[in-house]
């Protein structure tokens, strides 16, 4: 079972009465278990129907006890084990009988980060439990997440500012549950998030972003760009990663220019390219400064720094300070 299926099945109230949960992605083992508790623990009696243990400092026969326990006034009970991963292997024996006939009346939730059951506990423990791993999602997946947790927050995303964060975040649940979070706050009352909003709450928490040296290139500010890009290096950001954003701005400005051509208004392109506002007008700016023909040279610029920072022993910083200076003098 992948995450997300488990999530729909927490809200079906599709129980069962043993889970493994395992993997690197430890923030989102983290909110399913409080779906859990939020969906199944009333929460006037969760000092009766819930206990964590942590594993390192836990005998397993109290770990059981507490499973066998009935539940208080309510259909379950809810008994998560932290760091099961820690538990030594001859621990994991005492486990076994349990696993065989788990209570009906309770949810055990066991916690790692790497999967510790060998394989006879393992066969027991999928007879009647269900095991999921929580990896970092794939890039595909992304899109579906922010959108998930932007509902959380009662807010709506276009799909301009996802692409936005899902470039700037990558795959880290965490920084996307932060960022998000920062831009709700920062949006207010406002119902639906779009990219500038992604960019003014970003910059003004980070202070220099990549939404700034992207903007640099574009206006052809080498100086505003490469200091940009000391920055940035100098915050632990990625070269591919910049390279990605600069890349998705070059093919803004050919589509915009494409369209200004074919007759589109000015709020017509920022509409349909999802740029609003005060970027609407700087960023027309830097459709006039670049024509066809330059932006063209400029993705041969970008191809050939792909190339190297991917393949070529060149210092990082150096292709990517060339790059600089090759897009500005176009």
């Amino acid at each position: 079972m992948k995450p997300l299926e488990l999530q729909k099945a927490i809200k079906k109230r599709n129980l069962s009465p043993l889970y493994f949960f395992y993997g690197e992605e430890t923030f989102l083992i983290d909110k399913i278990v409080s779906e859990i508790r939020e969906e199944f623990v009333d929460p006037d009696l969760s000092s009766f129907n819930l206990n964590i243990f942590y594993a390192k400092e836990s005998k397993p026969q109290d770990i059981i006890n507490s499973a066998r326990t009935l539940p208080l006034l309510s259909d379950y009970r809810l008994v998560v084990i932290r760091e099961a991963d820690q538990l030594k292997s001859s621990s994991w024996q005492d486990f076994l009988s349990y696993f065989e006939n788990p209570s009906s009346s309770t949810c055990c939730v066991f916690c790692a980060e790497n999967m510790v059951l060998k394989a006879a506990l393992l066969k027991a423990f999928k007879k009647k439990g269900v095991v999921v791993r929580f990896y970092h999602p794939f890039d595909r997946e992304i899109p579906e997440w922010i959108r998930k947790i932007a509902k959380e927050f009662n807010k709506k995303i276009s799909r301009e500012a996802v692409a936005l964060l899902s470039v700037e975040l990558e795959n880290d649940l965490q920084k996307i549950y932060n960022e998000l979070q920062k831009v709700a706050i920062y949006v207010g009352e406002k119902a639906l998030i779009e990219s500038d909003d992604v960019k003014e709450a970003i910059a003004d928490v980070r202070g220099v972003t990549i939404f700034n040296l992207v903007d640099c290139i574009g206006s052809k500010d080498r100086e505003g760009a490469l200091n940009a890009l000391r920055k940035l290096l100098e915050a632990g950001e990625y070269p591919l990663k910049m390279l990605t954003m600069i890349t998705r701005q070059m093919r803004l400005l050919t589509r915009a220019k494409e369209m200004l051509k074919e007759g589109s208004s000015h709020e017509d392109v920022g509409r349909k390219l999802g740029i609003r506002g005060f970027y609407l007008k700087g960023f027309l700016k830097q459709v006039n400064v670049f024509s066809l023909s330059h932006v063209e040279a400029c993705f041969t610029c970008l191809f050939c720094s792909d190339w190297k920072l991917k393949s070529s022993r060149i210092d990082k910083k150096l292709i990517m300070e060339k790059l600089i200076a090759d897009l500005c003098a176009l």
